[in-house]
């Protein structure tokens, strides 16, 4: 059965002394702040802090069912907990101390729009005891507030703020890859708006995002983006996406497949500088080509692995792949191979590279300027020159052996 949180005002819900400042379909204004009891309340399944969580939990069939209002928020209590317990142990004891000290905002029919955590902390000190009640703005979404207006006032209050969102930056991928390409809730521009943030910056973490899909694609996990945040990708993604921008478009998505390939068969160890690595000694200098078409047979090895698997999780990557010596081995030694190459080829062109700079530099110096210099600083001068003609002398003895 729907409540409607408007009607229990002066009964069950009561008014207090309080206002919260909220912006509004661009009006910003002062709104009443309400107790609430605990029990007319739920969370929100579309809270962006818990996107991956969300996300597993319906890839394993369980039950997402609002009408079993008590199990839902069971469900979501313990996604919020586990997602930042440390954060959730501090405002409980903030609260315990202190009361709740900012309001939340929820729609009148009970859904939190912001305060999940503050909900999960009362929740928690009721059961140890105590009367305890949510203090928020009640929004009353007959008054033209569409779902747009609410997804705009939630990104405002979670990101526009002077606090900085602690989500994992997987679930703020999500979130973004969710209200931007699934959903089209909104166009860059406006969310980078709402969330006070550059257009630029928001692009830089949609392409991000797009290629965290990409790589869940790539190992036939499609919308399982919890995998990405038990894998800690976020810097890995950071790197490849760095890398492949540099890449000419003909081969990117051959590199990208490389790198996804690269990142499952590791050794362990550094996995942003492992890619770091392989993107600065062999993806982006001249011998792509020859490490794309010789790494090529370990990457269809890979892909038919997941290909061939009914159902892809964690355990799925750690049994077929991370356990798989040869595959492994085999991944490494023809990676390792290409940067000592081309490290060893680097190195051999790095005298003419600085022969050249000295060149440049020898170049910029004005001889008539020489001319006219003092004694002291012509016989300092002379003594620079003359070691500059023994090096020479020296590298022309080198040539000649």
């Amino acid at each position: 059965m729907t409540i409607n949180l408007l009607d229990l005002i002066g009964k069950d819900i009561a008014k207090t002394t309080g206002t919260r400042k909220l912006t509004i379909k661009g009006a910003t204004k002062n709104y009443e702040v309400y107790r609430i009891p605990l029990n007319y309340l739920f969370y929100n399944d579309q809270n962006g802090r818990i996107a991956t969580w969300i996300s597993k939990h319906i890839a394993e069939n369980k039950d997402l069912n609002l009408e079993d209002k008590e199990t839902y928020n069971e469900i979501l209590h313990n996604f919020i907990k586990d997602s930042n317990e440390n954060a959730l142990k501090k405002t409980k004891a903030n609260i315990k101390l202190f009361g709740q000290r900012v309001a939340g905002v929820v729609l009148k029919n009970g859904r939190i729009i912001d305060g999940n955590r503050r909900f999960t902390c009362l929740r928690e000190l009721a059961e140890e005891g105590g009367d305890y009640y949510f203090e928020a703005v009640i929004l009353d979404t007959d008054s033209g507030i569409s779902p747009k207006d609410i997804k705009r006032l939630e990104l405002n209050l979670q990101h526009a703020e002077e606090q900085p969102v602690d989500y994992n930056p997987i679930d703020n991928l999500v979130d973004i890859y969710r209200d931007l390409v699934l959903e089209k809730t909104f166009t860059v521009q406006e969310y980078a708006t709402n969330v006070n943030e550059k257009k630029n910056d928001i692009e830089k973490l949609l392409k991000k995002a797009t290629l965290m899909v990409e790589f869940l694609d790539f190992i036939d996990a499609s919308g399982k983006y919890y995998i990405a945040r038990e894998m800690n990708l976020d810097g890995p993604l950071q790197e490849i996406l760095a890398i492949v921008n540099r890449v000419d478009e003909e081969k990117r998505e051959d590199t990208k497949s490389a790198l996804f390939t690269a990142l499952l068969t590791s050794q362990g160890g550094d996995l942003t500088r492992y890619i770091r690595d392989i993107g600065k000694n062999i993806i982006n200098t001249r011998n792509i080509d020859d490490f794309l078409e010789e790494y090529e047979e370990i990457v269809e090895k890979v892909y038919e692995t997941f290909q061939e698997e009914e159902e892809v999780e964690l355990k799925t990557i750690n049994e077929k792949i991370s356990t798989n010596k040869e595959l492994k081995e085999k991944s490494s030694k023809t990676i390792e191979k290409k940067i000592d190459a081309n490290r060893l080829e680097n190195a051999r062109s790095k005298p003419v590279e600085l022969l050249n700079k000295a060149l440049v530099a020898l170049d910029a110096i004005d001889a008539e300027i020489v001319g006219r210099m003092d004694e002291e600083n012509k016989q300092e001068f002379e003594d620079v020159l003359n070691k500059i003609e023994e090096s020479i002398n020296m590298f022309g003895r080198k040539l000649n052996v």
